[in-house]
């Protein structure tokens, strides 16, 4: 069964100088967030950490260096 998520997408570039992460929100519908989260990232999929957060927001990191992505998945 699909769930409407709010996704809060953090890009952070180590490379680009800015101190700052690109931060991107948009509203989608899942049967599961991992999904999600493959679909940008398949070839890193096994690299991706997942944390359920005590709020009940589940949380995906992928740190690849210079670049660091977060997303978050709010129900």
């Amino acid at each position: 069964m699909k769930k409407e998520y709010e996704v809060v997408a953090e890009i952070s570039n180590a490379c680009a100088g800015s101190g700052r992460p690109q931060v991107y929100m948009e509203e989608v519908e899942l049967e599961n967030p991992d999904e999600y989260v493959r679909m940008k990232h398949g070839r890193d999929w096994d690299q991706v950490k997942k944390e359920v957060l005590p709020s009940g927001e589940i949380q995906y990191v992928l740190d690849k260096g210079s670049i660091a992505y977060k997303y978050t998945f709010t129900e």
